[in-house]
Parts: C-alpha cells; structure tokens; sequence
C-alpha cells in the first residue's frame, strides 16, 4: 500500500508517525533520485493538509535523521506548489548535468531557481548554485538573466550567509528565506481568498529593489483588508444551531471552521480523493483535476431565503477558470449539505441579487435557499424562481 492509500484508509495511522518513519516504510524505504519512495513521499505530501506539513518540518529540523535534507527539499517544493507556483522538482544529489534543487515558474514569466539548505554551517558555493541558471534555461525556455535564486534556509542564524551574499557579484540575483517564514507564506495564503495576495507573495520571493516599498505595503494592507472582510462574513454566516432541527443534538455555535472539517471527510468519499485547502474557502484535489468551495451559512428565521452565501468575484472566477468545479453549501448544519457543479450556479448568476465595490464592479452574487419540508430550493431571479436542488443534497 502507497503512503497516499494508507493516508486515504487511515490518517490517524499517518499523522500518528514521524516523516522518517513513514519513509521506511514506503518504496525502497530510501529516498534516491526517481525511485518510488521519492514518488510516494511526494505524493503524499500533495494530499495532506498544510499543518502536517509544518509539523514534518519541525520533525526534521529538530531530529535531523537521515536523509532529513531530500525530506525539506521534497517539502519547500510542495509549498510551492500550493503558492501557485509551476515547480519542477530537482535532484537530491548533484551531478555534473543538473544540481538545482527546484525549479519555480510565475504566471508573469520569471523563474525562480531554489536551493534547500538545512543549515549554513557549511560553505555554500554561490557560483555553483548561480551556474544552475545557465543548466536549467535552455530548458525551460527563459534567458538565464530572468532566472533568480532563492534560498531556503532551516535555521535562523544566516549573518553569514547574507554578508556573503551582499558582497557578492550576485547580491541581485540571490534571495534567502527562512524555511518557517515560506510555510507562513503558505499558511497566509490558504486563510485569504484574494488572488492579488497570491501574486504579492509570488513577488516578494522575486529579488526586488526596495528603495521603495509600496510592494510590501501592498501585501500588508491586502492581508489586513481582506481579513476584515472575512471577519465580517463569518460573522454574518456562522452556523447557528438554536434556529435548526438540530438544536437538540448540538448546542452551540459550529464555526465556518469547524464546519469544514466535519464536512470535508463527506465531500472526500463523494469524490474519491482527498481535499487539500487551497484558500479560505477552496479546495482543490492533489492533482488539480477538481476544486471545490465549501461555505457555511446560518438559518435566517421568519425570512424567504433561509440561507444565504456570499459569493465572492475572486472565488467565482477560480471556479469559472478550472475544468472540474463544484460548490458546496451547507445549510446550517454539516448533515445538510448541498453539492452543485459551478457551471450549475453560473447560469443563474447573472438574475440574482449582488452587492457591489466601490467601483462598480460586483463584490458578491448572493446565492440563496430557501427550506419547504423536506425540499430545498436555490432562489433565482431576484429571489422570484425557486430551482430544487434536493436531489444535489449531499448523503451521510
């Protein structure tokens, strides 16, 4: 059984072992350049979510077992991958045709070459690390000066490593990054729903010129504002089980959080591949062949729409961009569950309510449904249409 399998049947038996453990157990039971140990590890990461990531990390920066530095590689190349990066994976061990770690592509264009190093408390071979530039162009078709160079650093302590960069010819073309700070991008990444955030992100690991630091303010303000606006609407749509039938099995409030995880085990087995958090409110296969949204409104009582969610125009154009997309609603408890394709929602999208931005454009669709017995209708056309969707209920 692949570690990804075992993960699918199992995940206390999973997050319950060390990395190292887990890699014993996969494969050959040690990482080597394209073996299935290798793949499966990479595998697995793809699948799980981002907290044990980060605690895989920990794990190998505080027991360095062997082999803990492919481990870190393999990592810093996954959260890549979730920041929306184009990553191609490198070697473990150098030889004389490739020696790169990884290989990461913008939207915009710009590579990024990235080194994995566990510690600086050996001597690192700048020009070595830059001659990778010229190895990997031809390939990716980019001019070796598009290329950057990032380096991904375990420890905290880099004063040397940073005077050695200054004061070197490639002082413009070398960034350096702790390990702990690039899972933080992530994790900000994953609480946002703005894709200018994610480009923002992108940017930074980019080597910039900061005389001027509008780039930064702008990410700062970003986050900040969109979290307000996050802050807002969980306010508005958190799941209040006084006003449901199921007040007299669950007293309390269930958090848009907690809502999640007690609906992602069911969204999983609907479509047979684990669910990996892309944003706040998307989700999105290990493969990328299906991205799902997954709200949670409260039930608004005395009220024609019992339900209502905010669909975001960021959130609308993800879904509308990928192949394989659905919306899943949750009706104010993890047991009701509506689950639509987006094309499903997309066709009545332009005859319902919205709210707007200050310049015109739409913030929000307002996607509404309303309870009658035990029949679920999504309300179209300002609210005049009923559609039923009972059949779209997500079973136990």
């Amino acid at each position: 059984m692949s570690l990804v399998d075992l993960w699918n049947s199992d995940r206390d038996q999973v997050s319950g072992k060390r990395i190292d453990q887990l890699i014993a157990f996969a494969g050959e039971g040690r990482l080597r350049d394209g073996n299935r140990t290798s793949r499966e590890l990479r595998d697995l990461l793809a699948a799980v979510p981002s907290e044990m990531i980060g605690k895989w990390i920990d794990e190998c920066l505080q027991n360095r077992f062997n082999e803990f530095g492919f481990v870190l590689q393999d990592i810093v190349n996954e959260i890549g991958r979730r920041l929306n990066f184009r990553t191609t994976h490198g070697v473990y061990r150098g030889h004389t045709n490739e020696g790169f770690d990884g290989f990461w592509l913008t939207a915009s264009g710009r590579g990024i070459l990235v080194e994995s190093k566990s510690t600086t408390a050996y001597s690192i071979n700048l020009t070595h690390i830059a001659e990778y530039r010229n190895q990997v162009a031809p390939s990716v078709g980019l001019p070796a000066d598009r290329i950057s160079i990032l380096i991904v650093i375990g420890v905290e302590d880099t004063e040397e490593l940073e005077a050695q960069v200054r004061g070197s010819r490639f002082a413009w073309d070398i960034r350096l990054l702790g390990m702990r700070s690039l899972f933080r991008l992530l994790k900000l990444r994953e609480a946002l729903d703005d894709p200018d955030v994610e480009r923002q992100i992108q940017e930074i690991l980019v080597p910039q010129e900061f005389t001027r630091l509008d780039r930064i303010v702008d990410l700062v303000f970003a986050t900040a504002e969109d979290a307000q606006a996050d802050e807002t609407e969980d306010a508005e749509v958190a799941v209040d089980v006084e006003n449901t039938e199921d007040a007299a099995r669950v007293r309390g409030a269930i958090t848009p959080s907690s809502f999640h995880s007690l609906i992602l085990p069911k969204l999983e087995r609907t479509f047979e591949t684990p669910l990996v958090k892309r944003s706040r409110i998307l989700w999105g296969s290990p493969d990328d062949r299906l991205l799902i949204s997954c709200q949670v409104s409260k039930y608004f009582i005395g009220r024609a729409a019992h339900f209502w969610f905010g669909l975001k125009r960021s959130t609308k154009e993800a879904l509308e961009a990928h192949p394989n997309a659905f919306c899943s609603f949750g009706l104010g408890s993890p047991d009701k569950v509506v689950v639509v394709p987006f094309s499903f929602i997309k066709q009545f999208l332009p005859t319902m309510f919205t709210s707007p931005e200050l310049d015109g454009r739409v913030l929000h669709w307002h996607v509404r449904f309303a309870e009658h017995g035990n029949r679920v209708a999504m309300l179209s056309n300002r609210d005049r249409e009923p559609v039923d969707v009972t059949d779209q209920m997500l079973l136990n």
